[in-house]
């Protein structure tokens, strides 16, 4: 029975870890999702059918081998092994959990740099479209923008994003006064 448990948990364990390197490097998902009614899907955190099953066998065969070599009750041995099994992927469910939770929104869109100081990478021009560097979602953006109210803004001009056109090009306006500009009249 020893050896019997000892082969189980060896090759469930290898399975599992081929199967996490695959997912890790690869990108490959040789897993099974499904649907659960009821509470007990929520907590699963991700895990998958097969590698929670394999994780059961693993550790639950190793704890129940282990119990077997030092103790002469094979019920015990029994139970100890489906406690551990139960536990270990319990414990990953919250390990794979934690990890999912920890992925960033990187999406984002022009309405993400209203307010946002920026700088004018190319020339915006007095009745024109320039390009401009903000900050949107922890990177720089380089945006079409326009001036509010019809300023010539050079390069290295220090700006804020007042508004964002439906097309996402943004309205903009100098942080400080531009003392060689003029702004158009209506």
């Amino acid at each position: 029975m020893v050896i019997v448990l000892t082969y189980i948990s060896l090759i469930a364990g290898g399975l599992l870890i081929v199967l996490l390197l695959a997912g890790i490097f690869g990108g490959m998902d040789f897993d099974v999702d499904a649907d659960v009614d009821g509470e007990a899907a929520v907590g699963m955190g991700g895990v998958g059918i097969i590698k929670g099953a394999l994780t059961f066998l693993s550790v639950g065969s190793w704890a129940a081998r282990l119990l077997l070599i030092t103790s002469s009750n094979p019920f015990l041995s029994l139970l100890a092994g489906l406690a551990a099994g139960a536990v270990a992927v319990y414990l990953l469910s919250l390990v794979v959990s934690f990890l999912l939770n920890q992925e960033a929104d990187v999406n984002w869109q022009a309405e993400d740099t209203l307010q946002e100081v920026g700088q004018v990478y190319l020339r915006i021009p007095a009745q024109g479209e320039g390009i401009v560097r903000v900050a949107a979602k922890g990177g720089i953006r380089e945006m079409k923008a326009r001036s509010r109210h019809g300023l010539d803004l050079p390069t290295g001009t220090m700006i804020i994003v007042e508004e964002c056109t439906p097309e996402g090009m943004l309205v903009v306006s100098p942080t400080e006064p531009m003392p060689h500009s003029k702004p158009l009249e209506p």
